[in-house]
């Protein structure tokens, strides 16, 4: 059984290495004509949607790895098991810059949103999974208190049926989709805050 800053600081760096991607995706907005303020402007908006798909994988990402760092405040150890599970977290995350560029490249197709949203399910049902190991094979700080545990334990199946519930909308409107990610990342911070005053 050994310690957990190995784990957490290539955590860091994948997430790290997953939102450079992002980043990199997004182009210099090419201007038609003279160079002008509104010539940049319309050059600019022309680049709208990967602006906003940028922005929502960014938001995203972040919640993911928000989630994962609460949780290894409390995780003190770690074993094989929880190394693998953390692997496979990890897996999904770097997955996270290619299903944007499909999101971007096929906003209107309705399985685009569906590969955006796969990686998203499956990071949030192993952050969850990682907790429930942790618990189960007693790598968890005692003190540890009651709220944040229940926090923990419910909110990788509560991240991921928010996402899934997210495809729905899309066959109604795509665009309603893309909406509906940036509302989960403050509805999660307002459960968890909830969850964890429950002492």
């Amino acid at each position: 059984m050994t310690g957990t800053e190995r784990l957490v600081g290539l955590t860091d760096d994948v997430f790290a290495f997953a939102i450079t991607l992002l980043v990199l995706e997004l182009v210099t907005p090419v201007v038609t004509g003279p160079a002008t303020n509104s010539s940049l402007a319309a050059a600019i908006g022309r680049e709208y949607p990967s602006l906003i798909d940028f922005a929502v994988s960014f938001w995203v990402a972040g919640l993911l790895w928000m989630s994962h760092h609460r949780v290894f405040q409390y995780i003190k150890a770690s074993d094989p098991g929880l190394l693998t599970l953390n692997m496979v977290f990890l897996f999904f995350v770097v997955l996270i810059p290619f299903a944007t560029r499909v999101l971007d490249s096929y906003e209107s197709v309705q399985l685009a949103t569906l590969v955006f949203v796969l990686p998203l399910l499956g990071a949030s049902l192993m952050n969850g999974l990682v907790w429930r190991y942790a618990s189960n094979h007693h790598l968890v700080d005692e003190y540890t208190p009651r709220g944040a545990k229940r926090w923990f334990t419910v909110q990788g199946p509560i991240t991921s049926a928010l996402f899934a519930a997210s495809v729905s909308l899309s066959f109604i409107e795509p665009d309603l989709t893309v909406a509906s990610w940036f509302a989960i990342v403050p509805a999660i911070h307002f459960l968890g805050r909830r969850y964890s005053k429950q002492d």
